[in-house]
C-alpha cells in the first residue's frame, strides 16, 4: 500500500532505521518504529491512501495503517502493544505481559508517546543523498569512533526542485548498529506499506 504525505507531517528524530536501498532514481529507507505522525487524517481516494494534517487528535485509522503501532511511556521504558481507553483510564499491556492503568488526563497518561514502524519511506526522483554512521561500541550506544561515510547520485546533479530531507536516528542496519545522518534530495516522498 502506499500513502501519500507530506513529509512535515511526521516525527522522525525518534525513529529507529534498518536497511536502504538505492535502485535507478528511488531512495527506499526501512522505518522499524519510533515514527510519529502528527494530527492528521485519512482520505481513501480512487487512487489510493492520502493522509493530511488535521486540526485535533490524529485520526485512529491512519495509525491502524501500519503494522507496528505501540504506545511508549519514556519513564518507565516501556512499549505497549494493546490498550483501550475506558472509564477516564487508559489501561495498556506490554508485549511480555505487563499491565498498566493510567488515568486520563494525568501528567502520567500526558506522557506517553504514540508510535508507529514497519514501512518504508520512498524518495523519489533521487538526485543525490549522503548517509553517515556513527558506529556504536559492541553492546552500548556509545560511540565507537568509528565512522561510516556513502554517497549515491552527484551533488552537483540537486536542482532547486528537488526537496530537500534529513533524517537522523538509531540504525540497525550494517554498518550499524549506531546514529544514521541521511541527507536526500528528492523529486517527491511517500510512505509504503506491504501488503503481507
Amino acid at each position: 500500500m502506499i500513502i501519500a504525505i507530506n513529509f512535515d507531517t511526521l516525527v522522525t528524530f525518534d525513529c529507529t532505521y534498518g536497511e536502504w536501498a538505492f535502485g535507478q532514481s528511488d531512495l527506499r529507507v526501512f522505518v522499524e518504529k519510533g515514527l510519529i505522525i502528527k494530527k492528521a487524517r485519512l482520505l481513501r481516494e480512487s487512487q489510493g491512501v492520502r493522509v493530511v494534517e488535521g486540526d485535533g487528535e490524529t485520526d485512529g485509522a491512519v495509525e491502524s495503517l501500519f503494522p507496528f503501532h505501540y504506545l511508549y511511556d519514556p519513564v518507565k521504558g516501556v512499549e505497549y502493544v494493546e490498550w483501550e481507553r475506558n472509564e477516564g483510564c487508559l489501561k495498556a499491556r506490554s508485549r511480555d505481559g505487563e499491565r498498566s492503568v493510567y488515568k486520563c488526563g494525568s501528567e502520567k497518561s500526558n506522557s506517553l508517546y504514540e508510535y508507529v514502524g514497519g514501512c518504508w519511506f520512498v524518495f523519489s526522483g533521487v538526485t543525490f543523498a549522503k548517509r553517515e554512521i556513527h558506529e556504536y561500541a559492541s553492546g552500548n550506544r556509545r560511540a565507537s569512533g568509528n565512522k561510516f561515510f556513502e554517497e549515491v547520485g552527484k551533488q552537483e546533479a540537486v536542482v532547486q526542485a528537488n526537496e530537500k530531507y534529513l533524517l537522523e536516528g538509531v540504525i540497525n542496519a550494517s554498518p550499524g548498529p549506531g546514529w544514521m545522518s541521511l541527507e536526500i534530495h528528492a523529486q517527491s516522498f511517500c510512505i509504503e506499506i506491504s501488503d503481507c
